[in-house]
């Protein structure tokens, strides 16, 4: 508590009396707390992540993303209270976000409110200003003439050379992966040409349900790019049921044929969990690649 209370002295604006920590089950690469504090308004809770302090671009990274959704204002993201170095560690802090049980309308809102997120966000930009992480992988985000290109050569291409330096593939995997990347403007044919303000890594841990029943999201890795590939996560471990496509359609309807070119994007964060948790991932990375080459 003692070094919480220290770094909340550097990292805020205001002082705060730090009165009680617990510890928050669920994430793999920081350390993460709630935190109860006291000042001149009263009590209320935050939600602290630290790590390492080379760690402190990636929580940069975060920041700016947490700040750039919430700027479209479609969809809640907890709202940020300090990013920074203190006490030998990198740290971000956000208010904390009161969970609720998903009511039956819950997923139906998440659609509606996601397909508002890339609608009014859209534009021309592909990319982003910075490198920034998908996890703890570095995700690569300078531009290219193309969308296909784009995802050709900053997002595929760039989880198979890593996939390569560290041997977890063969000479077939990476043959039928080479194809995909020659094939790419042929393969993601009938997408929108405009592109969206996207989450990024939108799966079923990174986005909650508030007291209010309220979608919100969490952890973000932006970017711009074609809308179709924050499908791609959520495809993979997203558990989203039949009402949340539903309801994205009847808020803005996807192009036809968008299932299809989904599955490049689903590539994307198999071959980026190959790389991060090793070779178990190998057999889903092969399948998919397979159903996109048959596309």
């Amino acid at each position: 508590m003692l070094e919480i209370q220290s770094a909340l002295d550097v990292l805020l604006p205001e002082s705060v009396l730090v009165i009680d920590v617990c510890d928050v089950a669920g994430g793999c690469i920081s350390e993460a707390y709630g935190v109860a504090v006291r000042d001149e308004s009263g009590e209320r809770m935050l939600f602290l992540k630290s790590n390492k302090p080379l760690f402190e671009e990636n929580f940069q990274c975060e920041a700016e993303g947490l700040a750039q959704l919430a700027n479209v204002e479609a969809v809640r993201v907890p709202k940020l209270a300090a990013q920074g170095l203190a006490v030998g560690k990198s740290w971000l802090v956000t208010d904390w976000v009161k969970k609720g049980p998903q009511s039956g309308d819950f997923f139906a809102k998440f659609g509606s409110q996601l397909a508002r997120l890339h609608r009014d966000s859209r534009g021309d930009e592909i990319g982003w200003h910075r490198d920034n992480y998908l996890g703890s992988s570095k995700q690569i985000n300078a531009s290219r003439s193309g969308w296909a290109e784009f995802f050709a050569s900053q997002r595929i291409e760039h989880q198979l050379r890593w996939a390569v330096d560290q041997g977890l593939v063969d000479a077939a995997f990476r043959q039928n992966v080479g194809q995909i990347v020659r094939r790419m403007p042929e393969l993601l044919h009938g997408r929108d040409d405009y592109t969206s303000l996207l989450h990024g890594d939108l799966w079923s841990g990174n986005y909650l349900c508030d007291r209010s029943g309220e979608p919100v999201l969490i952890d973000p890795a932006v970017y711009r790019g074609c809308r179709e590939a924050e499908f791609g996560m959520l495809q993979l471990f997203g558990s989203c049921p039949a009402s949340f496509y539903e309801s994205y359609q009847a808020a803005w309807p996807m192009p036809d044929d968008w299932e299809r070119r989904v599955a490049v994007y689903v590539l994307y964060h198999l071959l980026n969990h190959l790389n991060l948790f090793g070779q178990g991932y190998l057999p889903q990375c092969r399948s998919v690649a397979a159903e996109v080459l048959r596309s």
